[in-house]
């Protein structure tokens, strides 16, 4: 989970249905979110259906090349590049970076500039072509994963993709080590992860290690159903330990809970730095942030007890939108996250090695 939100998607709950990753957001990718999730759409389908009906009738002229035709086009390409970080197909990569290219040109012609948006497409396109995605990759790994009913009813913001994948990685862990779930929230990925090790016969005493905050801010609201929990009425600002405690109840003999904070430039925060003890890692799921501070933090704390050949880690938000830092950050350590398994969500998971 990360640590702020900007924009939060209208219908969380159609997009955990439909395997949409559910996590902090743009207004922009909050739109895309629900557009892919939700037959309902945005807040701005009742606005788009008028509007058709009005071209239709002939009270309105759609001009092709006017702003609003051009946004759209935008917000559909981005919805194209959430789309293959998603899936990460490579044999699509060709055509997309056609289409990118296209839009570049077409922002230059248009009477409408924005150097966000025209910065996006540009670092959005060096990144496809960098890109070593290799077909090699698992991607059906924990499809086939049931939860049991007591970790889907944990309120999360992780795809239901991606949890039913944690589950599986605990599941079929060989290698020695604890595993390691950063911005675990509510437990439902340390739940996921429990509920496989529970099941591994080779799981001896390993333990969940699950770091967070676990302060309230108001925006989580809209990642939760739970009638309890809403009623509650947590302030922003409060502890929800004791909730992520109730949710994890039946795996707390597998699970640690560490309220710290990694330590950044510009986190501050009155709770403690984030430590780790030095024992070895078997897997770790990086949710904090998508910040490249972030995650060069996550591992200035943790590598140096990763284990060569056999550590997994797994960036969570590697897929979303806004998480170019993220996909950076891995490229630039090419040599040493080897990629493993890419869910069809926003996780991706990579194998460490570790270079002399």
């Amino acid at each position: 989970m990360a640590n702020h939100v900007v924009g939060m998607p209208q219908d969380p709950a159609a997009a955990k249905r439909a395997g949409v990753q559910n996590g902090p957001v743009s207004p922009v990718q909050a739109g895309l979110v629900n557009h892919f999730a939700s037959s309902r759409g945005t807040a701005f389908v009742p606005t788009l259906h008028q509007y058709i009906h009005d071209v239709i009738d002939g009270k309105r002229f759609f001009d092709p090349h006017a702003t609003d035709a051009m946004l759209m086009r935008v917000l559909l390409a981005i919805g194209e590049i959430q789309t293959y970080w998603c899936e990460e197909k490579r044999s699509e990569a060709i055509s997309l970076l056609k289409d990118l290219r296209g839009m570049l040109v077409d922002l230059g012609e248009f009477d409408f500039c924005d150097k966000r948006i025209r910065s996006f497409f540009e670092d959005s396109i060096r990144s496809l072509e960098t890109d070593a995605a290799a077909d090699t990759v698992d991607r059906v790994a924990g499809d086939n994963e049931e939860l049991s009913k007591p970790v889907r009813c944990i309120p999360t913001m992780v795809s239901a993709v991606t949890l039913r994948y944690y589950k599986w990685l605990a599941r079929t862990l060989e290698h020695p080590g604890d595993i390691v779930d950063l911005g675990s929230w509510m437990g439902a990925s340390s739940a996921c992860l429990a509920e496989g090790l529970s099941e591994n016969v080779r799981r001896k005493d390993r333990k969940i290690h699950a770091y967070d905050s676990f302060i309230w801010r108001d925006w989580m609201r809209t990642y939760t159903e739970d009638p309890e929990l809403l009623a509650a009425n947590i302030r922003d600002g409060d502890s929800f330990l004791d909730y992520f405690h109730r949710y994890t109840a039946c795996f707390r003999h597998l699970i640690e809970a560490h309220r710290s904070v990694l330590r950044t430039a510009t986190e501050q925060s009155p709770l403690p730095a984030l430590e780790w003890s030095g024992g070895p890692i078997a897997i770790l799921v990086m949710d904090f942030d998508h910040e490249r501070a972030a995650n060069e933090a996550m591992w200035r704390v943790f590598s140096p007890s990763f284990q060569d050949g056999s550590t997994i880690v797994i960036f969570n938000q590697y897929g979303n939108v806004p998480a170019g830092e993220v996909r950076d950050f891995c490229r630039n350590k090419t040599g040493e996250l080897v990629p493993l398994h890419k869910p069809r969500s926003s996780a991706k998971a990579f194998r460490y090695r570790h270079i002399a």
